[in-house]
């Protein structure tokens, strides 16, 4: 089989410059572009049909495509791709909606579930697309108080509240009978002996030390209570807000694309996988339509940051989109949102 030898070479300056003006423009109108009025736009010294014999190639080289015959050309995934991949080599944060993110993220309530819901809400409003969150594992998370709580007369409700203000909450079941004042002192011994440490670091070395400590023997129903409910902690959970901003969209409500955002919906797991696979990335990261490493998920994009804590990457944060997305605005606010978020973080946990 003969290969083309045009699908195989680069871009020269000429053919550079037109691809990315042929996306952005597509991008601004989600109109196929054709070759006289995009001359009449955009400052090319070229007749309408020396464009045609460019994009006439760009099409051969698979960057753009021509949905009809009698139409102009639209970017393919590639095309976006080459789109980006520009964008990214002259991209600097400069955002002029910091103090949008700011008021949003700073907020008096510091429940870091409340937090979450307010970064996942602020993606959705700004970049008029869906928003995304993956929330840390847990296990990161710094115990600085335990109390025990009895709800029936077998029952007790163990409550968690890390230094950054997340409170986890787990029930549990006991075969003996417990008075308020043994769960007072409970609370109090869990709290003198766990505070200050992860929950991973509970769940792996405190708890076993404890249990060879000798001084512990007349606390073993305490540290029961308190391995059972921490050991079922769930790990990150998906938030995402704006999915009624992708159905406004004309192409996302197309038949395979209306099946991709269902599935978004219906089966959160999907997206998890997909943020849990950005987590340890550097920077942004950007998956164009077939990019993201899933058959149920086309004709999309992601754009993902991950945060940390410390230097510890802990989450990610993105927003969905058509792949006709407005990946300059879209990237800067995730990438500046990842960084607020660290920030942010970081402090409530020192």
């Amino acid at each position: 089989m003969k290969i083309d030898a045009l699908t195989e070479r680069p871009l020269d300056d000429r053919e550079s410059a037109i691809l990315n003006a042929i996306v952005y423009e597509y991008i601004l109108t989600g109109k196929a572009v054709g070759s006289r009025s995009f001359v009449q736009k955009y400052a090319f010294s070229l007749s309408p049909a020396t464009m045609r014999n460019i994009m006439s190639d760009l099409e051969r080289m698979d960057y753009l495509m021509q949905p009809h015959t009698s139409s102009g050309r639209i970017p393919t995934d590639k095309g976006y791709r080459y789109y980006v991949d520009s964008l990214l080599d002259n991209y600097h944060m400069d955002y002029d909606e910091e103090k949008i993110i700011e008021e949003k993220l700073i907020q008096r309530e510091m429940q870091l579930e409340k937090i979450f819901e307010s970064v996942t809400k602020m993606l959705s409003t700004v970049s008029n697309y869906a928003g995304v969150m993956l929330s840390p594992n847990p296990d990161f998370t710094v115990v600085r108080l335990i109390e025990l709580i009895q709800i029936a007369s077998n029952e007790v409700l163990l409550i968690a509240v890390s230094r950054t203000g997340l409170i986890l909450t787990r029930k549990v079941n006991l075969s003996v009978r417990v008075t308020p004042g043994e769960l007072v002192d409970y609370s109090s011994f869990l709290t003198g002996e766990l505070c200050g440490y992860s929950l991973q670091k509970i769940k792996n070395e405190i708890f076993e030390n404890l249990r060879l400590d000798s001084s512990s023997n007349n606390m073993e129903l305490a540290l029961d209570i308190a391995q059972l409910a921490l050991n079922e902690i769930e790990d990150s959970s998906i938030n995402i807000d704006g999915i009624e901003n992708l159905l406004k969209i004309p192409e996302m409500v197309e038949e395979q694309r209306l099946h991709s955002l269902l599935n978004i919906i219906e089966q959160k797991a999907l997206l998890k996988n997909i943020l849990e696979s950005q987590i340890k990335k550097e920077g942004i990261t950007i998956l164009i339509g077939e990019e993201i490493d899933s058959e149920k998920v086309t004709g999309c994009s992601l754009v993902a940051s991950s945060y940390k804590v410390g230097n510890k990457p802990v989450g990610a944060v993105g927003v969905i989109g058509p792949t006709r997305m407005d990946y300059e605005k879209v990237v800067l606010l995730v990438d500046y949102t990842g960084k607020a978020v660290s920030g942010l973080l970081t402090k409530m946990s020192g």
